[in-house]
């Protein structure tokens, strides 16, 4: 009868609403002081851990066992064997088998019972008696009823502890904005629960795991190297548990050995034990819920699987969030996207539509939710496409294609568009989803080059006409979006404009001729753009009113809404101008690219027909005087019966007067001199430009009558000259052919014109073709050939003729002569040097020489001759190199110092090679020549020397020139001395050196 108010009260302790720490000491007390118990006033509760017992609640202990007993491992001392054995303990007297003691510990007994549930042993409760106090069965039913209503506490507060973790658990996952939220408070929640430290940590792909969210002691984190592999930062419970995706105890950090690489770091912090559960999305171990205790084995199976079920929720609410996050994330790309996008339910209604779509048709949400797809429409697509469309969708596929349609405005748009069924969890088709991306733009550029390729194949092959027109405006028509009808316009002769081509319009508009400021596009302040129609029809009332009053009625532009104009111009100047119109609505913005390339096109087409037509034109005619060239010539010669004499003239003396004139008064005189001798063309004659200065006549006369014509040519030649050439003395050389006679192939007949031109130049000013002219040309071509050919051998062979000192006739320098041996002697000089020079091969000769003399003695002084056409060799230094330190002075004539040679000169002079100016007094040059070139000795003209004993002029002049040639420091050679009388007056002068037959002939060099 006395137990049941004690459960009463004892019972009404442990439902209190307060800390179970509290309950459980109050509990305690009660017990403890129930006088008809025969119980000392001090006892303890014991609430197993893992493997060990942890003191939760005292009454009156001794301090000394408040500290030996605050835990216990199972099966030490008494307390530890009752947890153990799970058997309640009776002693009335404590002996050896109590192994904690301390000193002055008082005899006493003990009643010691299992804290046990079915099976579970949750603790033990631990009651002082006084020694040698045995217990009735009464009292010993007494107690473990206490125990037993103890025991269903403590595993009442522990169902509720769960429960409540769970459920503050869940309401964090409902109210956390993100992920990083959810697991900052998660950890909060479970430092309040009375963790040391609770963290989220990432497993990284490199193998490292990264800390995202904490909360208590999170110091213990700064620096922290945690890894999931098998490096030994991946062998704490973090890392196992990442690795075999299963919870990870460790129940005493100072004695693992697995945790040396942050055991200093936790008991720095104070943790004694520590837990990791694995975070799962899906079959994927994300990373681990990490968890810390202050006391060592703080983890037992009811912990763990209570932290592996908040770990379990925490991944689901991580799924969620990330499903979240995907979800927002696709409804933005959705929202963002430049893709026009909506979404139909089965009926067709419009239930969403993206800021894309709205931004490109032009309307509003309320005109477009609930309404059907076809407030679009534009009326190009045939009803089948749509009935093609709907039974695509119904069969459950995806239907896309090419759309047109049109925005709110009117304005086409072209899309791209992809339609496709949207199912539900169970694979039923819901709705439909259309994406369209406006492709007007990109499509049209497409059409428009297609339609180019085309334009500019037929172009080739056809060249421009009012058909290529015509085909080219009715394929545009297709490829700009908006385009309805369209008009081109081209430039007559007479500078009017006419339309060429018309689609969509009255044909009767061809008729109409407008002035450049009667077409719109040519007066618009910018090349192209768009005018709309109300704009255009005024500029057209401002017209006449003949012209306007048909535009207006035949061109429609009372129903015009826009026209796209292009002014085309072709180096500036306008030719045209091409217009399309659209009726229904405004062009699109993305047809004006479009529009532009096709105007630049036509403008690259007319630029090339320009080119092309002048380019034929220069191919046969010359730019300067406009008279056809040779290539006319050729193309245009034909035999004839008819007599013909064909006059190959050649200015004289015209490279002379463009050096000294200039070459843009040359051509004022060819350009003036053509115009000139056009007049005096006889009916049916005809004038070609072949060359430079050279012109051809083919004129229907006798040839008795051209002496007659070459002297009008001469006059007309005189008259037209411009002003600057008032003082030069000009005149023609021409040279004659007569057809039949002379031949009748054209390059025949050219080529004798061109033997009596040669003729002719020689002073007569007309010569004729004759067959003495063509056996002296042959004979030259044959000397040529040989020369060439004597060249390649190395045949020429080099001769010498002493320079000497007059007073003792001694040699002071040898002039270098090349000699070309034939049968029986050698070639003339005279026969094959002027032949040289004049076709440019005296070149390969002066380097024929100067490749031979470096074979000579250098104890000599060598005068080696140079042509002007050598010094201007690009070759020429890089031989002459060769030949420094041989004693070698080059000669140079006087007329070649006009050939413009002075660097090379003063190259030669740098190299250390010496000049000597040759024939002075021929008439080339003046004394200034003396000054300006760095000549080191002068050879005086033949001439003068002849004159000796008989001319007083020559006297002079040799007297002169020898007082300046010592004042500019020169040393000067008579030449051509070849008499004693000579030698004598030389002498008697004071000229030192002299050169001539006198004092030997030429003679071949040695070694040579």
């Amino acid at each position: 009868m006395l137990t049941r108010p004690l459960t009463l009260e004892l019972s009404r302790i442990l439902l209190k609403e307060a800390p179970l720490q509290a309950r459980l000491r109050e509990f305690l007390q009660a017990l403890l002081e129930v006088p008809w118990l025969p119980l000392q006033t001090k006892g303890a509760i014991f609430l197993k851990r893992g493997e060990g017992l942890h003191l939760v609640a005292e009454y009156r202990l001794d301090e000394p066992l408040k500290t030996a007993c605050a835990l216990l491992p199972l099966g030490r001392c008494l307390c530890g064997r009752v947890g153990l054995t799970e058997e309640p303990l009776w002693i009335p007297e404590v002996d050896e088998a109590h192994e904690i003691t301390y000193p002055g510990m008082p005899p006493h007994g003990h009643a010691i019972l299992p804290l046990k549930v079915g099976k579970r042993v949750l603790g033990v409760l631990n009651l002082y008696l006084e020694p040698g106090v045995r217990l009735s069965t009464t009292v010993k039913a007494t107690l473990e009823m206490a125990a037993g209503l103890l025991a269903l506490a403590v595993l009442r507060e522990r169902a509720e502890r769960a429960a409540r973790v769970l459920h503050r658990a869940s309401q964090v996952a409902l109210e956390a904005q993100d992920e990083a939220e959810y697991f900052q408070r998660l950890c909060g929640l479970l430092v309040e629960e009375g963790y040391a430290l609770a963290w989220v940590g990432e497993a990284l792909p490199d193998g490292r795991v990264r800390p995202l969210e904490g909360a208590g002691a999170v110091g213990y984190l700064e620096g922290l190297v945690v890894r999931h592999d098998e490096t030994p930062e991946g062998q704490g419970p973090t890392g196992r548990a990442i690795r075999l995706g299963k919870p990870q105890v460790l129940r005493d950090v100072g004695t693992d050995p697995n945790y040396g690489p942050w055991r200093l770091r936790a008991q720095r912090f104070g943790f004694a034990s520590s837990a990791a559960f694995p975070l799962r999305i899906g079959e994927r171990v994300f990373g681990t819920l990490n968890v810390y205790a202050p006391e060592p084995d703080a983890f037992d199976p009811e912990e763990v699987a209570l932290l592996q079920d908040l770990a379990y929720s925490a991944g689901k609410a991580l799924e969620r969030f990330r499903a979240q996050a995907l979800a927002h994330l696709l409804s933005q790309v959705v929202e963002q996207v430049p893709e026009a996008i909506f979404i139909t339910n089965l009926e067709g209604r419009i239930t969403y539509a993206n800021a894309a779509l709205y931004t490109q048709t032009g309307y509003s949400p309320s005109e477009v939710l609930g309404q059907n797809p076809r407030i679009f429409k534009s009326g190009k697509h045939p009803e089948a496409f749509y009935r093609h469309l709907w039974d695509t969708l119904q069969r459950g596929q995806v239907f896309q294609s090419l759309f047109y349609n049109r925005r709110k405005d009117g304005r086409l748009v072209v899309e791209h568009k992809i339609l496709t069924p949207i199912r539900d969890l169970r694979g039923q088709v819901v709705a439909y989803s259309s994406t369209g991306r406006n492709i007007t733009r990109e499509w049209s550029l497409y059409r428009i080059q297609q339609v180019l390729i085309q334009m500019l194949e037929r172009f080739l092959q056809e060249g421009m006409g009012r058909s290529f027109f015509q085909h080219f405006l009715d394929r545009v028509l297709e490829a700009i979006p908006g385009a309805e009808a369209g008009s081109l316009l081209l430039r007559n002769q007479d500078g009017s404009f006419s339309f060429v081509a018309l689609t969509g319009h009255d044909p009767g508009l061809k008729e109409v001729r407008l002035a450049p400021e009667e077409v719109y596009a040519l007066q618009a302040q910018a090349s192209q753009g768009r005018v709309s129609g109300a704009v255009l029809g005024e500029f057209l009332r401002h017209l006449p009113p003949e012209k306007g009053g048909i535009l207006r009625q035949r061109g429609r532009f009372g129903e015009l809404k826009e026209t796209l104009y292009a002014r085309l111009e072709v180096e500036g100047e306008a030719i045209g101008a091409l217009y399309l119109d659209a009726f229904q609505a405004p062009f699109p913005e993305e047809a004006l690219d479009p529009f532009r390339f096709l105007a630049r096109w036509l403008e690259m087409v007319f630029s090339w027909e320009r080119a092309q037509v002048q380019a034929r034109y220069l191919r046969y005619h010359d730019p300067l005087t406009g008279l056809p060239n040779r290539a006319f010539l050729e193309e245009a010669w034909r035999e004839r019966e008819e007599t013909l004499s064909l006059v190959l003239a050649d200015l004289n003396s015209f490279g002379e007067n463009n050096q000294t004139h200039g070459r843009k008064v040359g051509d004022m005189l060819l350009a003036a001199a053509a115009r000139a001798w056009a007049e005096l063309l006889p009916k049916g004659g005809e004038l070609y430009r072949l060359g430079d200065d050279e012109f051809l006549f083919v004129l229907p006369l006798e040839p008795g009558r051209v002496l007659g014509f070459y002297q009008d040519l001469t006059r007309a030649l005189e008259a037209s000259a411009p002003s600057a050439l008032e003082k030069a003395k000009l005149g023609i050389s021409v040279g004659v052919v007569a057809y039949p006679c002379d031949g009748r192939n054209l390059g025949e007949l050219l080529r004798r014109a061109d033997l009596a031109l040669r003729e002719a130049k020689k002073g007569r000013g007309i010569a004729y073709f004759n067959r003495e002219l063509e056996a002296a040309y042959m004979e030259r071509v044959e000397v040529l050939a040989a020369l060439e050919e004597a060249l390649r051998e190395g045949r020429l062979i080099l001769f010498g003729q002493p320079i000497v000192d007059l007073s003792t006739l001694e040699a002071v320098a040898t002039e270098v002569l090349v000699r070309w041996p034939r049968e029986g002697g050698f070639w003339p000089a005279g026969a094959f040097i002027p032949l040289a020079e004049e076709t440019g091969l005296i070149r390969e000769l002066d380097l024929y020489v100067l490749r031979r003399v470096e074979t000579l003695p250098e104890s000599s002084v060598w005068h080696v001759n140079l042509s002007p056409q050598t010094l201007r060799d690009p070759r020429f230094l890089e031989v002459a190199s060769r030949l420094r330190g041989k004693g070698v002075r080059f000669e140079i004539t006087e007329y070649a110092l006009a050939q413009g040679v002075e660097e090379v000169l003063k190259e030669l002079v740098e190299m250390g090679f010496g000049l000597v100016l040759d024939d002075f007094g021929q008439g080339y040059a003046s004394l200034n020549t003396l000054i300006q070139h760095p000549f080191c000795m002068v050879k005086m003209d033949r001439g003068f020397t002849a004159g000796l004993g008989q001319n007083p002029k020559s006297h002079a002049v040799l007297r002169a020139s020898l007082s300046l040639a010592r004042e500019l420091g020169l040393e000067l050679v008579a030449e051509g001395v070849e008499t004693e009388v000579q030698r004598d007056w030389l002498l008697r002068l004071g000229y030192r050196f002299a050169q001539g037959y006198l004092f030997g002939t030429p003679q071949p060099i040695s070694g040579s």
